[in-house]
């Protein structure tokens, strides 16, 4: 929702939209949408969660209508003029999953809880001042005064233990780190989870670099598979979507995303707080790397992988989850010449992006396997025999 709403901001909003008489909004540079964003009062960040979940209530085609209060309340809202207006309006799990495995959220989390405490760190400017008050109510819930976009409550008051939770729900994945005080994490695992998940997407990743690879093979053995290529996809969309049921996981999935949204923006460029924590750094991961050495919580000795594949992960499992892959088009994954042209999305791109990034952050060789997976659409052949 956070990256999102940056981009809207850029693009700028025409004039009479949405009501007539409104003048037009002009873009602005990503920089100055940054910092209107990371400095804007809480209350219309929180005005504009509604708003987004409100426009794209994930019960559709039957969804509860949104009552006047309701509408009135996140129209009033700063952002109301840059209502979203593509769907998804957030991003995919996976994007929240990887960021979180940087430990942004609980340097963060330091961060605020040093600034809040006293003057270890320097006075912070107003602008950081600003910035905290949005992140104690975005990531950790401080006096939130509308909770139903919200994953938590009294029932489950710690977000990063419903964050953990989604995560193994929907990828069978634990994060790569314990609790802040390093022990062991305290979250409710379900027992249905997507424990396979890893297993046939890390398969799916060797199949698309052996057909990216072999692209312009015109003379040698071409090891590309594109029926198998489906039919990984075909599967991990099943198991994507059976944790989707009646729309399962779509609160989590867009407060997640929120937090580590906002997590990311803070980290890309030299905001107010990097400037004032001396954490001033050319990439996202060695500015949390400076602010996790502040506040003694180290980062993942991988963070840069994680930043660098974020928004394509999620893209790319967005895709796999949809209906928009099939056996005619399945090569969109792993032909850059089969994909429309920008603006367009080029999923073969992301798919390299994502199988490199992958790669590095797990320290797997995706481009070699010691024996295949066996899918369900082979199981099923098998026993047909």
């Amino acid at each position: 929702m956070i990256p999102q709403l940056v981009t809207r901001i850029t693009q700028g909003v025409p004039a009479n939209v949405p009501n007539p008489g409104d003048p037009a909004l002009p873009g602005k540079s990503p920089e100055q949408a940054a910092l209107q964003v990371l400095t804007a009062d809480p209350y219309d960040l929180m005005l504009h969660m509604e708003q987004v979940w409100d426009t794209f209530n994930p019960w559709a085609p039957n969804p509860p209508p949104a009552g006047p209060a309701r509408r009135a309340l996140w129209a009033g809202g700063a952002f109301n003029r840059y209502a979203p207006n593509d769907h998804p309006a957030w991003d995919h799990l996976g994007y929240s999953y990887v960021l979180e495995n940087t430990r942004a959220v609980q340097i963060l989390r330091r961060v605020v809880r040093e600034y809040r405490a006293g003057e270890r760190l320097g006075i912070p400017s107003v602008a950081t001042q600003r910035w905290l008050d949005a992140t104690e109510v975005l990531l950790f819930g401080a006096a939130n005064p509308i909770a139903p976009w919200l994953s938590t409550s009294a029932v489950r008051h710690d977000p990063e233990a419903v964050r953990r939770n989604a995560y193994w729900r929907m990828f069978g994945m634990d994060l790569a780190f314990g609790n802040e005080d390093n022990g062991p994490p305290a979250y409710e695992r379900a027992a249905a989870s997507n424990a396979g998940f890893v297993r046939l997407f890390e398969e799916l990743l060797f199949e698309l670099w052996q057909a990216i690879a072999n692209i312009k093979n015109q003379i040698g053995p071409n090891n590309a598979d594109q029926d198998r290529i489906f039919r990984l996809v075909e599967e991990l969309r099943l198991m994507l979507r059976s944790r989707r049921q009646l729309q399962l996981l779509a609160r989590e999935e867009l407060a997640a995303a929120t937090a580590l949204g906002w997590a990311e923006l803070t980290l890309l460029t030299d905001t107010p707080v990097v400037v004032d924590l001396k954490a001033e750094a050319t990439s996202a991961a060695n500015r949390l790397k400076l602010m996790g050495d502040r506040v003694g919580l180290p980062s993942h000795s991988r963070s840069a992988a994680f930043f660098s594949m974020a928004a394509e992960l999620s893209i790319f499992l967005r895709n796999i989850e949809s209906s928009v892959l099939n056996e005619s088009n399945i090569a969109l994954l792993y032909d850059a010449a089969a994909n429309p042209p920008p603006p367009a999305n080029n999923l073969a791109e992301i798919s390299r992006r994502v199988i490199t990034e992958w790669s590095a952050a797990t320290g797997k060789d995706l481009k070699s396997r010691s024996r295949p997976v066996e899918t369900t659409a082979t199981r099923r052949r098998v026993a047909i025999r």
